[in-house]
This record gives C-alpha cells, structure tokens and sequence, in this order.
C-alpha cells in the first residue's frame, strides 16, 4: 500500500482529497498522518499553499499539484518545481487516477488540457512582465491586488500619490494591461505567486 500526505491548510478540503483517492483507488494508498521522507506521494493544494511553503515539502518525494480548476498560474510550479502531475476538481477520474499511478512511478503526467497550457506562450509571456518590474511596482502591485485605493497605497509606501500613480502607469504598461482590473484578472490567471500573495 503506498502512502500519500495531503499538504493543505483546508482540512475539508484533505478530506475531500482523501476520499476522492480512496474511491477511484481503493486500497492502494493510505492517507499519513504527518510529513515523513519515506512517503510515496504528496499532494500540494496550490489553493493554499504558497510557492514558498511548498519548498519545504519538496525532498525527493514525488508531487502532484492540486487546483479546484485548471489554470495556467499551474504551469509556473511546474517550470520551478519538480511537479510530477496536476489533478483538479473539473478532472476526470480517469485521469485522476492516472495521474497518481505515473506519479507513485516516479514519472510525470499531464493530461491533454494541461499540456496544452504548457505550451501556451502566455504562461511565460507574464512571468518575464513580470519580472521586468522593479521592487518598488512590485509592492505596489501586491497593494493594488489587496483593493488598496491610491490614497492607501502612497500612506502605506510613505509616497506621494503622484508617485504611486506612476508607478501603476509603469505596472500597466510592462505588463500589457489597459484597466486595473484587466491587470488583475490577467495576474490571477496567469500568475501562481501573485495568486498567493492576496
């Protein structure tokens, strides 16, 4: 019986997870308890577990991503981690199920629609906008994410609003975005990091 652990701040969400396995799997795989090495799988619940978090489970263990959908901000953890498969709620079992089997394999899995998306250009166009930015519109950014008003942001940086006017302008041009919430829309789609930064 192979053992997984389901990495998740959502325990309904684990257990959901668990009995999802259980069922297009039945006893083949066990749900552990806490975080060993000797796993054989472990699922990252990319809806709340940050990029960074996610490092501190990464030890040579195999690992399958999950996402309530299918998104692109999905391919950025496969380009920065070693990710063996993605499964999401709009998945069929079939592929589920095969995700996991080529995974506990040690190999990697992805279904039509993500390979698809890993060969999109989009993904990767707004990862490199991305990092064209400079620290400062990055905070400015995340502060215009959280629905920060112009006002709040400049009191918040200790800028003029003039400043951080300009700095958005900057944001939106890099970036390619002709309103802020056109900006905002394309970073939650496209960007795992900004996602769970909010």
């Amino acid at each position: 019986m192979k053992e997984i652990f389901i990495v998740s701040k959502n325990a309904s969400l684990s257990n959901y997870l668990y009995l999802l396995l259980d069922e297009i799997c039945p006893k083949t795989i066990s749900l552990a308890m806490e975080f060993s090495e000797s796993l054989d799988l472990i699922i990252v619940d990319s809806e709340t577990i940050s990029p960074t978090e996610m490092k501190d489970y990464q030890r040579d263990i195999p690992t399958v991503l999950f996402g309530f959908d299918l998104r692109p901000a999905l391919i950025q953890y496969t380009s920065q981690y070693d990710i063996n498969g993605i499964i999401s709620l709009s998945m069929e079992a079939s592929d589920i199920l095969k995700t996991i089997q080529v995974s506990l394999e040690k190999d990697i899995y992805y279904n039509e629609t993500m390979i698809g998306m890993l060969f999109s250009n989009k993904a990767n166009e707004v990862a490199e906008k991305i990092k064209s930015l400079t620290d400062r519109e990055n905070e400015i950014l995340l502060l215009m994410m959280k629905d920060l008003t112009n006002e709040e942001i400049a009191t918040e940086l200790d800028l003029s609003v003039r400043t951080v006017n300009a700095h958005k302008g900057n944001v939106m041009r890099k970036i390619g975005s002709k309103t802020t919430s056109g900006l905002i829309q394309t970073l939650l789609e496209y960007s795992a990091d900004f996602r769970n930064s909010l």
